[in-house]
């Protein structure tokens, strides 16, 4: 074919395609202009019917006026002040036909009709009046009823309106009315002459215009909402499509025609720059193939990250050693783990900085041998001021409620990319349970080389006493009973004997002195030394003694063990002072394996427990940690052997004492008697044999009260 053949085939394709497009565009314009029309015409029929809706309730407020009239008048009834005053609401209310007056009591008092006086005769409203009245008192404002027929009226409504005077429900307005009549009036201006208008409610209307165009209509819905009842208003309009378009569809088709002969100026070069634009598309995919590939890598480090995150969090919740975390290089944040917020005592929320906004609120202190520190003196900003390393400071935590735990604090400095210090990590390990073994074993050893020198001082003195007493003695007996000499020699032998006791009692506190151990019944020994007991505790302390009846069999020397007894309550009755109580208890305990109950290492097994506890001031804890040296005394001079001696007999029982203090609260102490398994069988066999063979039933447990000697009697009460 010759080129101007094709040129000729282009343009008719070039014209067919123009004038396919040319339609093609104009449909869719069509349908966009019909779609913004139809859009308008809704608009139009939301504002008529919120017009339409703040009519209706226009005409109605003549309705809620009357009632207020009423009222404010005095509820008048003369005809006089109907055709005056009332008549202006009535008359002025579109639509009205009657109009009614009911109490809060649900009688109708007056109903009257426009342009007459009201009729007076009180009566009981139908159930429809009756049914709108509960719907009000419901919602205490007004409501309107549904469409029903009416004599005279085709669309009837009952409107109801609550009237309250001095902030009372003081009755119901309500009003008979017609729907049509009231609806006609608000629309018969405002409306094209060719747009038809319904409104109704359901399936029933109550207006409508019928000056329909023979054209085809778009219809538009809205609504009316009235209090209650909700009425649908219906637009349409006619729609001329050539009439309204025609300028448009001739402007689209030049326009169109002229675009499509660019167009096809423009495929050559549409041509020329598509197999440069499919290389640039393989440039591109290229480059989208290796950003996926790094964002797949980048999503795979956030995910190790996380989980490294992740297992870092777990970590510190669950490892023993408390640890902080500074994350400022001034220490102003510090965050903690469990493990160390439960040895300070505070929340693991809590920023535990004593250089923050809360360090004055916080319940613990810092101290190092007694002294509370300084925020600049602590292991976290120590290490990152110094950008160095704190090893291994020890510190007491004194907590809000007293306690003190001993902890080694170990800080690091943590530096940023710039080399900078950034924040501080800190870590603490509780060391109390080490020092407190390590208190018991400088006690034991304490203990234990002093008993080694007082048994050897006191078996070489009381050799030089055998022989002073022996020579006393024996000289008493050659001096005459008026001399002078035997009143000194008879002086220095009493002397010798009391040095005998004391050494008798150096003797105890080694474990060394002789003793009988037999078995005994500790509740027998106690009433025993009842009156010795009133008698050590004073007349100003009041002694309560509470014995399991069934105590087990011990092994022991029963003096030593009123020693012990005494010691205690003499002990007790100095701490309390003016007035107070000793309570004395005997129990059975049985002490599992490293218990650490006492200082002593007692095997597992059964025990009598007795406990001697005072409401005396207490000890202070340096005074506790040196009360069972010998010799050592907080009081007068020639005392202090008292719980030495306690601790060697004791341990000559193979038992162990166990010091409890407070200051200010008192002191407890607990001895522990292991029970001799072969005798308290023994003694069980024979009691159960007695009790087969007694009419009388088993004993019950006992407690009695000691009371001071003036009171003149010991309380014996059964438990």
């Amino acid at each position: 074919m010759t080129r101007r053949a094709i040129l000729k085939s282009a343009s008719v394709v070039i014209i067919l395609a123009a004038l396919a497009a040319i339609l093609t565009m104009c449909s869719a314009l069509v349908q966009r202009e019909r779609a913004e029309s139809e859009r308008r015409a809704q608009a139009e029929v939301r504002q008529i019917a919120t017009q339409l809706q703040i009519g209706v309730m226009g005409a109605l407020e003549p309705l809620a006026r009357l009632g207020t009239w009423w009222l404010s008048q005095g509820k008048p009834l003369v005809s006089e002040d109907w055709r005056s005053d009332a008549q202006l609401f009535l008359g002025n209310a579109a639509g009205l036909r009657q109009a009614f007056w009911v109490g809060t009591d649900g009688v109708e008092r007056w109903s009257a009709v426009p342009g007459s006086a009201p009729k007076t005769k009180p009566v009981h409203p139908d159930a429809a009046i009756r049914g709108l009245i509960e719907d009000v008192r419901g919602r205490d404002s007004l409501v309107v009823s549904g469409l029903f027929t009416a004599p005279g009226i085709t669309h009837a409504l009952y409107v109801c309106v609550p009237v309250h005077s001095n902030q009372r429900l003081a009755g119901y307005t309500i009003g008979l009315y017609d729907a049509t009549e009231l609806v006609s009036l608000l629309v018969r201006s405002g409306i094209p002459r060719d747009t038809a208008i319904s409104i109704g409610t359901g399936e029933l209307g109550v207006y409508s215009t019928v000056s329909f165009s023979s054209l085809r209509r778009d219809q538009a819905l809205g609504s009316i909402e009235l209090p209650g009842r909700t009425w649908t208003v219906a637009l349409q309009e006619p729609v001329h499509y050539f009439r309204e378009f025609k300028g448009l569809i001739i402007t689209a088709g030049t326009a169109l025609t002229g675009l499509i002969y660019a167009a096809g100026m423009l495929l050559y070069l549409t041509h020329q720059r598509s197999w440069e634009l499919q290389r640039a598309n393989w440039r591109l995919t290229g480059e989208v193939t290796r950003r996926t590939s790094i964002e797949a890598k980048v999503r795979e480090l956030n995910r190790e990250l996380k989980n490294k995150v992740e297992d870092f969090q777990t970590l510190l919740a669950v490892t023993p050693i408390g640890i902080a975390i500074a994350s400022d290089p001034e220490c102003r944040t510090i965050r903690v783990n469990p493990a160390l917020s439960r040895m300070l005592g505070v929340a693991e929320s809590c920023n535990v900085s004593k250089s923050g906004p809360e360090a004055a609120s916080l319940p613990f202190r810092l101290c190092r041998d007694g002294r509370e520190l300084r925020p600049e003196e602590l292991p976290t900003r120590l290490a990152a001021t110094t950008a160095r390393e704190v090893i291994g400071s020890e510190l007491q935590i004194v907590r809000a409620d007293g306690s003190t735990i001993d902890a080694l604090f170990f800080a690091a400095p943590v530096f940023g990319e710039n080399g900078q210090v950034r924040g501080v990590i800190d870590v603490a390990v509780d060391i109390s349970a080490r020092r407190a073994l390590e208190n018991r074993l400088q006690r034991a050893q304490r203990t234990q080389s002093l008993g080694v020198m007082a048994a050897g001082i006191a078996h070489d003195f009381n050799g030089h006493l055998t022989s002073i007493i022996g020579n006393a003695a024996s000289a008493l007996n050659f001096l005459p009973e008026s001399s002078d000499g035997r009143r000194l020699v008879a002086a220095s032998l009493e002397s010798g004997h009391r040095a005998a006791d004391l050494i008798r009692q150096v003797l105890a506190y080694t474990g060394n002195a002789y003793s009988k151990l037999l078995p005994l019944n500790f509740a027998e020994v106690l009433e025993e030394q009842s009156l010795a007991i009133l008698g050590l505790a004073g007349s100003k302390a009041e002694v309560r003694v509470h014995i399991d009846a069934h105590l087990p069999v011990i092994k022991a020397d029963p003096a030593q063990i009123q020693q012990v007894i005494n010691s205690l309550v003499q002990n007790a009755a100095e701490a309390i002072g003016s007035a107070g109580v000793i309570d004395i208890s005997a129990s059975v305990s049985e002490l599992p394996e490293n218990t650490g109950a006492t200082d002593e290492d007692l095997p597992p097994g059964r025990y009598v427990h007795v406990e001697v506890k005072d409401t005396g001031l207490g000890m202070a804890a340096d005074v506790a940690t040196k009360a069972f040296d010998p010799f050592f005394t907080t009081k007068f001079l020639g005392r202090g052997l008292g719980l030495s001696a306690v601790l060697g007999i004791m341990r000559a029982h193979n038992g162990a004492v166990r010091l409890e203090t407070i200051a200010g609260s008192g002191t407890s102490v607990h001895l522990f008697f292991p029970v001799d398994v072969v005798e308290h069988n023994r003694a069980s066999s024979a009691q159960a044999s007695a009790t087969q063979s007694s009419n009388y039933p088993p004993a019950k447990p006992e407690a009695f009260c000691l009371l001071a000697p003036q009171r003149g009697l010991i309380a014996i009460a059964q438990n």
